[in-house]
């Protein structure tokens, strides 16, 4: 029974300071349900993108691109009767059957195409020949030519033509007839017209015909039936595509060649492979990919099983050479799109670092308001025999008992947002609500380490740091240091997707600043209080000299604004970068490129909110100590407007150093940044240099401007109510 109690001991004392502590719970409650619903989201919103931006980078590639091709070299019978290409058929769905699942999810059913070897073009007896000019003819058939091609002219070819008398000298007496058409500029190129006739002999340049003896070689006679085109604009790709449209030409310096080819009817391929024996074929089955079944959550996968396609059927050149063999560019395609994926996420995860941090900092000044007010309590339990673990453990499990349910809603939340799920959204989720009760525990470990005898006043000079502090602070600098020059050298993206302690630099860097700002700023409070020490006037004299005695002040608010202004501009520096390099071109770039620069503005809103939430929480800190010490003042005659003018001495120059380095750090960030990032991949390759819009850091002045000065009036209200007599019969605490 014991033990059960002092394990749920820390609970119900959690609960019950809830009760006592509404305020500042809800406020850390607020923070994480908008920090989770936030880090939730972004997941499935890039994933969201990811998706888009592979599906576009399969449109964008050409047909011969992005579809599957297996061509073979081999001789197929021909099928029954009425169906003189159905073993062909069934030849493409073997090998379709041989893919990977997720190969064969994006491919359609294959259409198979017959092509015959290479043919000089022979005029008859009588005929000449355009001069000066070798024409070579490979007939073909495709199953979705009807599709795509319409007639100009003549008719169709059909099958079963017979045979016809050939007028050359030697031992062949018939040759088969086939009848062809061809595209209207084939037909211009190979001077020939619809009714014409002529006759084809084995081209010996072909590798297909060298092996086969001369003796061996037949003519064929093919008569032109009728002139097609494209049905469609669109089908004018096709038509290229598939070698029907216009021939391909070589000149030398006594010779043109005319590379044609002729379309053949489906029923004729049993007479066109009877007519070219002992010559092999060429087959091809071709998967037309559908770009709307890519999904960028199976790519790895997919990808490896493209490589194991390219490997598994090897590869062939037109099927030039037997055997099997797979034509794809989806290897180039899936690989433009890694690299433009991996820059996307390399970029964006150091916008979300640094937001990460910036929340985090902020739920740290939340927590050290409440672990100011809460500093008597902790001084009573630590007199009634409460130890240093008991005290920590309590405050841990406030924090968890605050985020959990936080974090949670903050997930359903993000659960609204469309996009595909991941895992990793539950992951920040989860290092969120952990990360706030430990900030929360770090926080209350100060004063439960302090000797229940010892009182702090809270308006004591702090002399110096401690050595573990100095410590901690050195390592943080040496950290960015080493951050920036592996930044700049390695880069951000890696092979896993990107290095989180690179993605981090930025975060680094603002923390090395700011630490940096928090030790000078001091010296220069002092020297502003001697300044303000030779007016008449003691309100100046007064703000600086409260400034230089409180370090909730000097310290955690200015290093908190700091580091989320900084990471403010960064984020709207990028985004105007990005946003110039992609202009004049963003039709033609990837949604991973242009919701990059979304992802940025929308960092910038963020940033700039914990910003203004962090200016809201700096006079809060220290409300309780500056409203007794006012109320003396005002005891002995100081006016309200003066009290006002106190305040904002006391908080206005501050803050003003932490807004302004914060602007220049941002700034510097991009520069130092920039060499680390391939930013190249989401400006479509062309050059991308720094460009800083100016109207951002503009509007965050003047935004943060008018929240503090709503934060002053605030203050200068709870002020002029606070009850002078209440205040002077309280005495030191």
């Amino acid at each position: 029974m014991t033990f059960v109690r002092r394990l749920f001991a820390p609970c119900l004392l959690a609960v019950r300071r809830l009760r006592a502590e509404t305020s500042i719970a809800a406020a850390v409650f607020v923070v994480v349900v908008a920090t989770s619903s936030l880090f939730a989201a972004a997941p499935r919103a890039f994933n969201r993108t990811a998706d888009s931006g592979l599906r576009f980078a399969v449109r964008q590639a050409s047909p011969y691109e992005r579809n599957v091709e297996i061509d073979q070299v081999t001789r197929i019978a021909p099928g029954p009767m009425g169906r003189p290409l159905a073993r062909v058929a069934a030849s493409g769905e073997t090998y379709r059957s041989r893919f990977a699942p997720s190969v064969r999810r994006v491919i359609g059913a294959g259409r198979e195409a017959v092509e015959t070897v290479r043919f000089s073009v022979v005029s008859p007896p009588g005929v000449s020949g355009p001069p000066g000019t070798t024409r070579l003819l490979t007939m073909r058939f495709s199953s979705d030519a009807v599709r795509h091609l319409r007639l100009i002219e003549g008719r169709l070819p059909k099958a079963e033509a017979g045979d016809v008398q050939v007028p050359f000298r030697g031992d062949q007496r018939t040759a088969p007839l086939v009848e062809v058409a061809l595209s209207r500029e084939a037909a211009r190129q190979l001077s020939v017209s619809v009714g014409e006739r002529f006759y084809l002999a084995p081209d010996s340049q072909d590798t297909l015909v060298r092996d086969v003896p001369l003796s061996e070689h037949r003519f064929i006679a093919v008569e032109i039936s009728g002139l097609v085109g494209p049905r469609t604009s669109g089908d004018t790709a096709w038509l290229r595509d598939s070698r029907l449209g216009r021939a391909a030409t070589r000149d030398t310096d006594t010779q043109r060649f005319v590379y044609g080819y002729a379309l053949f009817a489906p029923g004729a391929y049993g007479e066109v492979a009877r007519a070219v024996e002992p010559f092999q074929l060429r087959y091809e089955w071709r998967y037309d990919v559908d770009a709307n079944d890519f999904d960028a959550g199976d790519f790895d996968r997919f990808q490896t099983d493209v490589h194991r396609l390219d490997a598994e059927f090897g590869q062939t050149t037109y099927g030039q050479t037997l055997g099997v063999g797979v034509r794809t560019g989806l290897s180039e395609v899936l690989g433009r799109f890694e690299r433009s994926r991996d820059a996307a996420e390399a970029v964006l995860a150091i916008a979300a670092a640094g937001l990460l941090a910036v929340a985090l900092a902020v739920v740290g000044l939340l927590t050290a308001l409440g672990a100011q007010r809460r500093g008597e309590t902790v001084g009573l339990v630590r007199s009634r025999g409460g130890s240093t673990g008991q005290v920590v453990t309590v405050e841990a499990v406030q924090g968890f008992l605050v985020a959990a349910p936080a974090g949670m809603l903050g997930f359903l939340a993000a659960l609204l947002v469309y996009g595909r799920g991941s895992a990793l959204s539950a992951w920040l989720v989860l290092a969120i609500v952990l990360a706030t009760a430990l900030v929360l525990a770090v926080a209350a470990l100060g004063p439960a380490r302090r000797p229940p005898a010892v009182r702090v006043r809270e308006d004591a000079v702090v002399v110096g740091r401690s050595a573990r502090q100095a410590a901690i602070e050195a390592l943080v600098i040496a950290l960015a240091l080493l951050g920036v020059y592996l930044l700049r050298r390695r880069g951000v993206a890696n092979e896993s997707g990107f290095d989180p302690y690179l993605a981090a630099v930025p975060v680094l860097l603002g923390l090395a600043g700011g630490i940096l700002a928090v030790r000078l700023h001091p010296f220069a409070v002092r020297a502003l209080t001697v300044g303000a020490a030779r007016r008449r006037d003691l309100v100046a004299a007064l703000g600086f000299q409260r400034a230089a005695r409180q370090p909730g002040v000097t310290a955690g608010p200015l290093l908190v604004v700091l580091l989320s202004v900084s990471v403010a501009v960064f984020a709207a520096a990028m985004a105007a970068t990005l946003a110039h390099a992609q202009s004049g071109a963003v039709e033609e770039l990837s949604p991973l490129a242009t919701g990059s620069v979304r992802g940025f503005r929308i960092a910038f809103a963020v940033a700039a909110a914990y910003a203004a939430v962090a200016l809201v929480l700096t006079p809060v800190l220290t409300a309780a100590a500056r409203l007794r010490d006012i109320a003396y003042l005002r005891a002995l005659g100081l006016s309200r407007k003066q009290a006002l003018g106190l305040t904002a001495v006391e908080l206005g120059p501050p803050i003003g150093v932490a807004v302004v380095l914060g602007i220049v750090l941002g700034i510097a960030l991009v520069f130092v940044t920039k060499p680390g990032l391939d930013l190249a991949s989401l400006a479509g390759g062309g050059p991308v240099g720094v460009r800083v819009d100016p109207l951002a850091p503009i509007l965050l002045l003047l935004g943060l401007g008018l929240v503090l000065a709503g934060a002053l009036a605030a203050l200068g209200v709870a002020e002029r109510r606070t009850s002078l007599t209440r205040t002077l019969r309280m005495g030191e605490r």
